[in-house]
């Protein structure tokens, strides 16, 4: 999908910094589950974390998706292999956060707490891919987007005529 210049430049960075926040505070909430294991949890925090966990992921690599990345490939082409390879990153965070959230919800609500070991594996597993994805974004994505972005909005001016 095609987005024009103008809107693009609307969103800008410190929307995509927003994303990025939102998706560090996610870390953190499930860091803190899983040094809570297996017996200090809050069950509140945890269930607020299921519901909230797929949505403000989805959120976000949408907003990066028809964004970012469309702004990103229009200035810098040969970026594609790298675009490619994080959409792809975005498919597999949204997936193993559906698998935590159900895992979440096991634990908390259904009291399925057999096997804490692997639960405490699986948010990390999340946690750990999910920070180095936005510490990318943060350290290269957003200062190219900046640079991009910046560069789309300088207006040449037609010289006047030599006398």
């Amino acid at each position: 999908m095609r987005v024009p210049i103008n809107e693009i430049s609307n969103m800008g960075a410190a929307r995509f910094e927003t994303c990025l926040a939102q998706q560090i505070d996610l870390c953190c909430a499930l860091e803190t589950l899983a040094d809570a294991l297996p017996s200090r949890i809050d069950t509140r925090a945890a269930t607020l974390l299921a519901e909230t966990l797929q949505e403000t992921l989805h959120h976000c690599h949408q907003m990066e998706e028809t964004f970012i990345f469309p702004a990103l490939l229009s200035a810098r082409p040969d970026m594609l292999s790298t675009i490619t390879r994080l959409r792809a990153e975005h498919v597999e965070d949204e997936e193993q956060a559906c698998e935590v959230k159900d895992a979440i919800m096991a634990f908390v609500i259904l009291q399925k707490r057999k096997d804490v070991e692997e639960f405490g594996y699986l948010l990390r597993g999340l946690f750990v891919a999910l920070r180095r994805h936005v510490a990318f974004d943060r350290d290269y994505m957003l200062p190219l987007y900046r640079r991009t972005d910046a560069v789309s909005k300088i207006i040449i001016l037609p010289q006047p005529p030599a006398t």
